[in-house]
């Protein structure tokens, strides 16, 4: 069999079983099992396929077919133009989070000199998708900075721990299983520079609503954010004034329709220069503010 017939195969299974993007990720299936450039799926279709190969990209198409998430199939996924390793037990990074990222650094080069030691906090970090991607460009231009990536799962520390380690910041970032905050005696840091938080913000009742690849699949402990989506948010407010340095930034993904609640909860906890950003399909998206002297 041929590369080109097994993508038509795949291509018509995915699209019959309700899978949109059916011919791209029956690509990246192929691409990844026969070690075949993504470009070369498309444009080399006389490409021999293996037996084996067919059998292991068929097994795949089942598992797709029954919604486990493709980046799950494959065991990563990109963020912010980098690869995560990714697998059942973690959620997977999603492209709106980047903003989350993208306005972390532009906070940093503006707001802090370029030769301070920088105490970053990820916490709910799951993958470890944010603070490793924040560190790994601090990393390219020569800044010095600390990171501590927190959860309280530890199969979702494993995975960062994976991901530390595939970006080779084994020296820079430390990995603790806590609620929220790490222990300061363990950490060395009662405070932060910069905390960021991407915590889980769906209503408990709309978690077994979410679409299958979701619901049936990504871990919930990392999607239910309580009755009304906003028990981390009260918590991590609350708590971030106690564990920021001043000035402080505390940055905060949350859903489209939680940006007014959050930056309330910002405002109660003292938090000033408060930020409101929106990702780029126009939904409220980061909400975060400073802790400052004053």
């Amino acid at each position: 069999m041929t590369v080109g017939q097994l993508l038509n195969q795949m291509r018509l299974s995915l699209t019959e079983n309700g899978i949109e993007a059916a011919r791209h990720e029956a690509a990246l299936l192929i691409g990844a099992r026969c070690n075949i450039p993504l470009h070369r799926v498309y444009s080399h279709p006389e490409l021999d396929v293996t037996a084996r190969q067919r059998e292991q990209l068929l097994y795949d198409l089942q598992r797709r077919i029954n919604h486990e998430p493709i980046a799950y199939i494959l065991g990563q996924t990109e963020f912010y133009g980098l690869e995560f390793s990714v697998g059942p037990g973690v959620l997977i990074p999603r492209a709106d989070t980047e903003r989350l990222v993208e306005i972390a650094l532009e906070q940093i080069r503006t707001h802090f000199p370029p030769d301070q030691m920088l105490c970053i906090l990820d916490t709910c970090t799951g993958s470890g998708c944010v603070g490793i991607s924040v560190a790994v460009r601090l990393a390219a231009t020569g800044r010095p900075f600390q990171l501590d990536l927190v959860d309280q799962d530890p199969v979702a520390l494993s995975f960062a721990r994976a991901n530390v380690q595939r970006h080779h910041l084994d020296d820079l970032a430390r990995i603790w299983q806590a609620d929220l905050w790490p222990d300061p005696a363990l950490s060395g840091h009662d405070r932060y520079d910069v905390i960021l938080a991407n915590p889980p913000y769906i209503e408990k009742a709309d978690v077994p609503d979410l679409m299958p690849d979701v619901s049936r699949f990504e871990p919930w402990i990392a999607l239910d954010g309580g009755a009304d989506g906003l028990d981390f948010y009260r918590r991590l407010t609350q708590g971030a004034t106690r564990r920021l340095k001043k000035p402080g930034l505390l940055l905060l993904e949350h859903g489209y329709n939680q940006a007014q609640a959050v930056d309330e909860r910002c405002a109660a906890a003292g938090l000033t220069d408060r930020l409101a950003v929106y990702d780029y399909g126009g939904h409220p998206r980061v909400t975060g503010g400073w802790l400052l002297e004053f």
